[in-house]
């Protein structure tokens, strides 16, 4: 099946300032999605996070530390998008598969302001684009390794002047309502959870064609550290 190319009004670096669903409103999650013609990653991180300040490296993090990174979102894929109707079909996924379709309708108040409202559930999200951010976009598939020094296939995204880098995990999750849940029902080993975590979503900003600086990350220990673009 070919792959459509979404229209260009939805190019570039989104930041989420407003979810509102039944029973909650959310402003503070920091919530970015980065959208080129076809694929895109987004990374939702949870207010409130813990202090990682002595941590280099998910074996290092405390129960607690590693219950709060189960808690994150942020997953990759191939958007597609019909009239006013976008879905994002995703291949890589921080939490297990809970059953349901990630899709929307979608409105734009002008260029830069988007409003999402859920079809398959129910809320609103606000979406504001980061100026510029539709510049340079690029997506290419390149090579990560995993906590245990495996090669994994990734992908790494530009958008103007910044990055974002996706390398999953190696090994599969079971199905539930999200990873908290799955902790609950299977009482994975402390090893197997490091496993289940080990899912780098990383957005930085360029500093040359080979390096760039973290600012946000499922992994909170990366951020501020300079990496190398494999």
């Amino acid at each position: 099946m070919k792959i459509q190319n979404v229209p260009q009004n939805y190019l570039g670096i989104w930041q989420r300032t407003l979810l509102k669903q039944a029973d909650m409103v959310d402003e503070s999650s920091y919530v970015l999605w980065l959208q080129t013609q076809q694929y895109h990653v987004d990374i939702r991180i949870p207010a409130h996070r813990p202090i990682f300040n002595s941590i280099n490296q998910l074996e290092d993090c405390s129960l607690e530390q590693l219950s709060w990174l189960a808690t994150q979102q942020g997953f990759s894929g191939i958007t597609q998008i019909k009239d006013n109707t976008s879905e994002w079909i995703r291949d890589h996924d921080f939490q297990p598969f809970n059953g349901q379709r990630d899709i929307g309708e979608m409105k734009f108040e002008n260029d830069n302001i988007l409003m999402e409202s859920g079809i398959d559930t129910d809320y609103l999200e606000r979406w504001e684009r980061v100026a510029n951010s539709h510049l340079n976009l690029s997506v290419k598939q390149i090579v990560g390794e995993n906590r245990h020094a495996k090669k994994v296939r990734a992908r790494l995204f530009t958008a103007n002047r910044m990055f974002a880098f996706v390398r999953p995990r190696d090994k599969p999750l079971p199905n539930a309502a999200n990873m908290l849940a799955a902790v609950e029902d299977f009482q994975p080993s402390k090893e197997l959870l490091l496993d289940w975590l080990d899912f780098e979503i990383s957005f930085g900003e360029i500093a040359d064609e080979q390096h760039g600086y973290v600012t946000h990350s499922t992994f909170p220990f990366k951020e501020g550290n300079k990496v190398k673009f494999m």
